[in-house]
């Protein structure tokens, strides 16, 4: 909640329960009554019977969320940075949807990418799971994740699928380059077409009993050794510089 007002997406109206004690409460209603955003109070019973008891006392109509444009993310990358997106092929939990967003944006990703068809929703279980993420990071839609395969090849960008049979490591590949990344669900993993039209297919070692790993996990393990050795790399470049 306050991650939306702050990051200034378009909230319709704050509701909260009249007797919710929580002093933070009492300051997202300030602010939303400065920023002109009607605050609803509702009875206990009333409140409970309309919405469940996870959002603890405070709920919000917000805008749904603006899809932003492919071409114009790219655009966007930072001169000196190398494009980095995560494209998401058969997410349908909003629970993993919304941590993967929260954990590119943590991870400066330039773009989440998501198919029409075939993925979860970008609603109140999305928004809730990525601690207001999805309100700060580039989402793109695209009608298929085939075609943004093809559309990332084309600006020159290495398509690398998370799969758990991939030959390669991914402590063992360089991923310093311009790059998209391509994570399945943990259910099915790619989709088929996704693993034929992929560039490398990279695997995250496991040395426990267990043999799979959540998708958000997966994927923030995934974007923390992107992240690792784009820096690394960029270290050593200062370095050379001097």
């Amino acid at each position: 909640m306050s991650e939306a007002l702050a990051s200034g997406w378009p909230v319709k109206e704050i509701i909260l329960r009249k007797d919710a004690t929580d002093p933070s409460l009492r300051i997202i209603s300030e602010k939303a009554t400065r920023e002109g955003i009607p605050v609803t109070f509702l009875e206990l019973g009333h409140f409970d019977s309309k919405f469940p008891r996870s959002t603890q006392g405070v709920m919000a109509k917000v805008r749904e969320v603006e899809f932003r444009d492919l071409e114009e993310v790219l655009a966007s990358v930072p001169d000196g940075d190398d494009p980095l997106f995560v494209a998401l092929d058969g997410i349908q939990d909003p629970q993993n949807l919304g941590a993967i967003c929260r954990t590119a944006h943590a991870m400066g990703v330039h773009g989440v990418v998501v198919p029409r068809r075939r993925v979860a929703s970008l609603g109140e279980g999305a928004a809730k799971a990525s601690a207001g993420a999805i309100f700060y990071q580039p989402i793109c839609e695209v009608p298929n994740i085939h075609y943004f395969i093809e559309w990332a090849k084309h600006k020159g960008l290495w398509v690398y699928g998370l799969e758990a049979s991939g030959q390669n490591t991914l402590w063992d590949t360089d991923v310093t380059g311009p790059l998209a990344l391509i994570v399945g669900s943990e259910g099915k993993g790619l989709s088929r077409l996704a693993r034929e039209r992929c560039d490398f297919l990279v695997r995250i070692p496991m040395y426990g009993k267990v043999t799979s790993l959540n998708a958000s996990v997966a994927c923030g393990i995934a974007l923390g050794e992107i992240r690792r050795q784009r820096s690394r790399r960029r270290d050593r470049a200062n370095v050379q510089s001097y």
